[in-house]
């Protein structure tokens, strides 16, 4: 549902009356971090790739708003266990994506330079997935289960217009924690201005 939203919401953005001044599209791609802690001194630190595609608006130089979709990729952990009667490996997975809503203050350095922040929600979507293996080939079914919940997003970026329609930009997010979860990510991404 999320995806089929963002796609409308991009495809409406190219069939824009005239191709309406303010209006903008983007994506971008770079590192996802996210950082698991399982309590006793148990933490996991991995990072994946992530990527974004959305559509914003420019108020004026200093205020627009975005709406995206952003996957932050998918991390695993890989071990061995007893459960008291047999050794068995197992691999636990965790893919979260976001569709996010923000509002982006602009802070003009020069006539092509701008540095910004950003602050909004997202919408988080993690699915866990957990597989045991056992020696003797007795493998149960992957258990796998999925958990939503909307979140505070922060970030700081800036971008330098290479044309009066192509930037470029790079950027820094943090989510707000979630329960044991903490993501982020590191991007850099192309915006197109109509």
């Amino acid at each position: 549902m999320k995806k089929q939203f963002l796609v409308a919401c991009i495809l409406g953005a190219f069939t824009l009356p005239a191709m309406a001044d303010n209006f903008y599209i983007f994506g971008d791609i770079g590192q996802g971090k996210m950082e698991v802690d399982g309590g006793n001194d148990s933490k996991l630190s991995k990072t994946d790739t992530t990527f974004a595609v959305g559509a914003g608006y420019d108020f004026n130089k200093f205020v627009a708003i975005e709406l995206a979709y952003r996957d932050l990729g998918e991390v695993a952990e890989r071990g061995s266990d007893f459960n008291g009667v047999d050794d068995y490996d197992f691999v636990d997975k965790i893919g979260v994506t976001a569709l996010q809503a923000s509002v982006i203050g602009k802070l003009p350095v020069n006539d092509v330079v701008n540095v910004y922040g950003r602050v909004g929600l997202a919408s988080l979507d993690a699915k866990y997935q957990t597989s045991e293996f056992y020696a003797d080939g007795n493998n149960p079914d992957p258990y796998s289960d999925s958990e939503s919940k909307t979140r505070a997003l922060v970030g700081i970026g800036a971008s330098v217009d290479v044309t009066s329609q192509f930037a470029v930009r790079a950027e820094y997010n943090q989510y707000a924690k979630w329960d044991n979860l903490k993501l982020s990510a590191l991007t850099v991404g192309a915006v197109y201005k109509f």
